[in-house]
């Protein structure tokens, strides 16, 4: 890899794109109706399958009615068929090595073309979370524990102190004719309620006012249950760090309080981690943030196969299953309480959109912060990377970068620069690959900025794009 430069998500200077532009216009374009058979990650796969129609239906980027049929069958089988011409176009989400891709026949004449990132989420179904509603946060070292198969129960304690709750000492109900506060009793100990109910909201149907408990470790208790009278009522009870206090009144419930900072309350549910069992590229940058980042837990280098990843020994108890491609994670884990993995973002908002119970972790980053995955912060960790002459990105893990979301991924676009003797089939003709060059073109130019947003993904910008523009020129020369 030769000498890097530093990526800036910012516009480059009018005149290099200017450059870029002359350089892609002067290559020969197709000819004859082509109809192209692609494939390899699919991480991209939503967003390819929105471009490959947006061209197929564009009369002026393709006039002669191309076709790009594109299937999704993981990085590693993408850039294997590929090599040996069985793709005239491949896609991959972990880079091309000359010595790990080896036993798939790796050759040096192609192009390899950033064209597009994306957040890789962590998803979960859990169901009874408490507060309902609540997107759990997870911090590196919890996720790396959970798939290493170090955590295995959802009320573990690393993932409550994750997720710590802020004291709410004070409640206001039933239109305001409630208040209830709550402080540390004059006793070590004890704690004092004071309850004011105004005038007017009691009658002789009225039935009692109940005050329960749960300490920290859930067990349940009693406090107060009384027929309630207008005024001020004060009640002193024990109390243990880190309870919650649950306040009903007349069979309606008020609310939860407490004098301490709490956590959310998780069941004890079993947690089953499912992951890629194909060779994949999401799974190659998800076990490199894990190793980069934790490597004191996840010890193993990053690699396209997740069993060839895991620190240690795979559970054989049924709490790790394999599922093939993005899909299969994101289907897997909607079909699991107590199920989690990781997946491109889309495949998980497809879930949440068709109403199934599936959320998506915030995840901490560099600067300490709690960040969902969106399109703008992978956007800004993109771009706190370096950028090679080859068109590969190496990212920044430890970035501080405000608002940058770390477990992010750039799906590759693979071209043959020459035609490919060196595969095992017929290798593409010299009009298809300037049809996969005019694809490629279209694709990062006018889709992507377009579309990707839309659906989960973040449009490549800046020098990475300059770059881009660069590689995909020299797809059919």
């Amino acid at each position: 890899m030769k000498a890097r430069k530093r990526v800036f998500a910012t516009i480059v200077a009018a005149s290099a794109f200017a450059g870029l532009g002359s350089v892609a216009n002067a290559s020969s374009p197709s000819t004859g109706k082509e109809t192209i058979t692609a494939g390899g990650a699919t991480f991209p796969l939503n967003i390819m399958e929105s471009c490959r129609a947006q061209y197929a239906g564009d009369s002026t980027a393709n006039p002669r009615g191309h076709a790009i049929n594109y299937t999704g069958v993981g990085s590693g089988t993408g850039r294997s068929n590929f090599y040996d011409n069985t793709y005239a176009f491949g896609m991959s989400d972990s880079l091309p090595s000359s010595t790990g891709d080896a036993s798939r026949g790796y050759r040096a004449s192609f192009a390899l073309v950033p064209m597009i990132s994306g957040p890789i989420g962590v998803g979960y179904r859990l169901d009874g979370v408490k507060p309902e509603g609540t997107i759990l946060k997870l911090s590196p070292e919890t996720i790396a524990k959970i798939f290493a198969g170090q955590i295995t129960k959802w009320d573990d304690a690393a993932i409550k102190t994750d997720n710590p709750v802020a004291a709410k000492a004070s409640l206001e109900a039933l239109n305001k004719f409630v208040t209830v506060g709550a402080k540390a009793g004059k006793k070590a100990g004890t704690i004092d309620f004071t309850v004011n109910i105004k005038r007017g909201l009691i009658t002789s149907k009225t039935k009692n006012l109940i005050i329960t408990g749960a300490d920290a470790a859930g067990k349940g208790f009693k406090v107060y249950n009384k027929k309630p009278k207008t005024g001020i009522t004060r009640i002193t009870a024990k109390h243990t760090a880190g309870s919650e206090y649950f306040i009903v009144l007349d069979k309606a419930e008020l609310g939860t309080m407490s004098i301490e900072p709490t956590a959310v309350k998780l069941p004890s549910t079993a947690i089953t981690v499912y992951y890629r069992k194909d060779t994949s590229g999401t799974t190659n940058n998800f076990a490199n943030y894990l190793n980069k980042v934790v490597p004191t837990v996840w010890t193993k280098a990053t690699n396209d196969a997740f069993t060839t990843a895991f620190p240690g020994t795979m559970p054989t108890d049924g709490s790790f299953s394999a599922q093939q491609g993005n899909d299969g994670v994101a289907n897997g884990i909607m079909n699991k309480d107590g199920g989690i993995g990781y997946a491109e973002v889309s495949f998980l908002n497809e879930r949440q959109s068709a109403g199934k119970n599936v959320q998506t972790a915030l995840i901490k980053n560099g600067a300490g912060e709690w960040v969902t995955p969106s399109s703008a912060a992978t956007a800004t960790f993109v771009s706190a990377g370096t950028l090679a002459d080859s068109g590969a990105v190496t990212f920044d893990y430890a970035t501080k970068a405000t608002g940058a979301y770390p477990i992010s991924a750039i799906s590759y676009g693979l071209g043959n620069t020459a035609a490919n003797t060196t595969g095992t089939k017929t290798p593409p003709t010299a009009n298809q690959n300037a049809v996969v060059r005019e694809f490629v073109e279209f694709f990062i130019n006018t889709c992507a900025p377009a579309t990707a947003e839309l659906k989960g993904y973040a449009p490549i910008t800046g020098t990475v794009l300059a770059k881009a523009k660069e590689q995909a020129a020299k797809i059919g020369k």
